[in-house]
């Protein structure tokens, strides 16, 4: 009960309130262009394009701050049932492995990797 009291509730919201607001609101733009698919990676480029045009003129809350990386740290347990699935699927693949694991990390880690570094760099 006592780590309850200790959690800072309106950084919360505001937080995950921010994101969604964002996420949701670059679907709806995109959408106007026939591409809701890219309504998350553009939702989250505006956010960190905004967070960075904010931090050139003040500093962003040590608050949102905290309740950032709260979020980050333990949004990771939210893809272990999708490494589940893709053991599942890659067990049945056979010899196509080394082409689907060259294809994840070109798409997934490469990006992630310099959106980290431009985070850390201009946060």
């Amino acid at each position: 009960m006592e780590q309850l009291k200790r959690v800072d509730w309106q950084a919360w919201i505001f937080t995950i309130g921010l994101i969604i607001f964002f996420r949701e609101a670059s679907v709806w733009v995109m959408s106007q262009f026939n591409h809701p698919e890219i309504g998350n990676l553009t939702g989250l480029l505006s956010l960190l394009f905004v967070l960075v045009i904010w931090r050139r003129f003040k500093k962003i809350p040590a608050r949102l701050v905290d309740t950032n990386n709260k979020l980050m740290r333990e949004s990771g347990f939210a893809f272990l049932p999708v490494c589940a699935g893709s053991l599942i699927m890659l067990v049945s693949m056979g010899k196509e492995i080394p082409l689907f694991l060259v294809v994840m990390f070109i798409s997934t880690l490469i990006p992630l990797w310099i959106y980290a570094k431009m985070a850390k760099k201009w946060l």
